[in-house]
């Protein structure tokens, strides 16, 4: 149905079937997109299910051997305890820290999709969405540096921490070689209690008791440095056989040492070499006398004496043996006891892996059956939107049609009534025209009456003209005396050349 619609389309929109083919490929190439994304999210969503139960397993046996308040060493691991909770509450809240710069994120990305519903083509609008988009980039970069940083610093920290469990294997490796070596002699020390009372330099020699003291004050036969600064040390110092070069080459092998401390070091080692030599030709010397003296006392002893120091010796053999045989049997019933409860552990914890392996199958399968039916639901959607969109096409290409008759029919409307106008124009013309003839001759006939009431006839009198007036003729006067004197100059107007004569 879905590429029925799309050949109809393709038909009412000029489309060739190369296009349709093409659209149908880039749907096809988006969908595999999608499940290959959902596949990815699917297996990544599995293994840190994975991790976590393995972290729950570590944490149960983490609190049942360690922090388990009926474990003979716990009083050795309370520090590191204290130190998980702190890391656990630290955690913790990094987890509510970035749950919740997330929901920040995620509303101010809810927000702009609100605002893009209702798009309006304003410069302010358009300014607002820049400033959102602008806020929401901003924010998602500072987490993204935070985030950086802190992975960052981890990663020093997990490299400083990979440095030092290999440094401490090493001191483990050393050790356990020390320790192959005098197993004998310490077996032999443990058998005799420790006596702190007494004086252990009273007895020996007045060289012996100066190294002892030495080693008291100094930090044993070490100097007061660990196992692996001091191997290291040694092993440099006989690489260059003693020479003061060795100093330079050994500084970067022990990046927690200063040169000068390094310097004293070597003096203290020097110091050691010098009373242990002392030492021992002291111990030398004291061996050969005492062996003198023993040899002594056994050519004097009793045969008697020495059979029953050899029966003696005979009894706390056999009492040792049988000691040593209830101590191998009850550490063997030990053993296998351990190894029931590891066991049944084992199986408990198996059978608990199989079941939540067994619920993951199954939320897994929830999950394929529900991006099944979520593909569906997207290939119905896609369906309905392609048969809407072609109904749509079909609505404006008919709206079209109709808006083109329409526009034909405006037009001649338009021409009818603009002749109509043009008529209605044409006769107020002529009427406003023969309004203002019928006004222009009721004028000329008013002004014709007005004239006929106020006209006069005068006759014509051409001598009239040449009269003087009474003004001239009282110019003319002659005039009398005024005042007293000559009057030498009367200013008088000038008479006209037409008038000179006419007296």
């Amino acid at each position: 149905m879905a590429a029925k619609a799309r050949t109809t389309q393709a038909e009412v929109t000029g489309g060739t079937p190369t296009q349709v083919v093409n659209t149908s490929r880039h749907g096809e190439v988006r969908t595999w997109k999608t499940q290959t994304e959902q596949a990815q999210k699917s297996e990544v969503v599995r293994e840190i299910n994975k991790l976590e139960i393995q972290i729950q397993a570590m944490d149960r046996e983490k609190g049942t051997h360690l922090y388990s308040k009926r474990s003979d060493h716990r009083a050795d691991f309370i520090q590191l305890e204290e130190e998980d909770s702190k890391a656990t509450i630290q955690r913790k809240a990094e987890k509510i820290r970035l749950r919740q710069q997330l929901e920040k994120i995620s509303h101010m990305v809810k927000r702009f999709q609100r605002e893009l519903k209702d798009v309006k083509p304003t410069p302010e609008f358009v300014e607002k969405l820049k400033v959102i988009m602008e806020d929401i980039e901003g924010t998602i970069n500072t987490f993204k540096l935070q985030q950086r940083q802190l992975y960052e610093e981890l990663m020093k920290e997990e490299r400083t921490t990979t440095h030092e469990i290999q440094a401490l294997e090493k001191r483990f490796e050393v050790w356990s070689q020390i320790q192959n070596g005098v197993a004998s002699a310490s077996n032999t020390v443990s058998a005799r209690p420790p006596s702190t009372a007494r004086d252990i330099t009273k007895d020996l020699p007045p060289e012996v008791a100066a190294f002892e003291k030495f080693l008291q004050q100094t930090g044993g036969v070490r100097g007061a440095w660990d196992e692996y600064d001091h191997q290291t040390f040694l092993k440099f110092r006989n690489r260059f056989k003693g020479k003061n070069i060795f100093v330079q080459h050994l500084i970067p092998a022990l990046p927690t040492k200063r040169e000068d401390e390094i310097r004293d070091h070597e003096s203290w080692y020097q110091e050691y070499l010098f009373l242990n030599d002392v030492k021992k030709d002291a111990i030398k010397a004291w061996r050969q006398k005492k062996q003198g003296e023993r040899e002594e006392l056994l050519a004097h002893a009793d045969e008697e004496e020495l059979e029953e120091e050899e029966e003696e010796e005979k009894k706390k053999a056999q009492l040792k043996e049988k000691v040593e045989k209830e101590k191998r049997e009850r550490f063997s019933h030990l053993n296998a006891w351990k190894v029931q409860k590891e066991l049944e552990k084992a199986q408990q914890e198996e059978r608990r892996i199989r079941e939540e392996m067994a619920r993951a199958k199954k939320q897994e399968n929830e999950k394929k059956r529900q991006m099944e039916m979520r593909s569906r639901v997207l290939e119905y959607k896609q369906q309905r939107e392609e048969e809407e969109e072609f109904l749509r096409a079909q609505e404006e290409r008919c709206e079209e049609v109709e808006r083109e008759r329409r526009q034909q029919l405006s037009a001649r409307e338009i021409v009818k009534f603009r002749d109509r106008d043009l008529r209605a124009v044409s006769e107020k013309v002529m009427k406003k025209k023969a309004k203002e003839e019928e006004e222009e001759r009721e004028k000329q006939k008013k002004m014709a009456r007005i004239k006929q009431q106020v006209e006069m006839f005068v006759p014509r009198d051409p001598d009239r003209l040449y009269k003087p007036t009474k003004g001239w003729k009282e110019r003319l006067k002659e005039p009398g005396p005024i005042g007293g004197g000559q009057v030498l100059q009367m200013p008088h107007r000038a008479v006209p050349s037409w008038r000179q004569g006419l007296n």
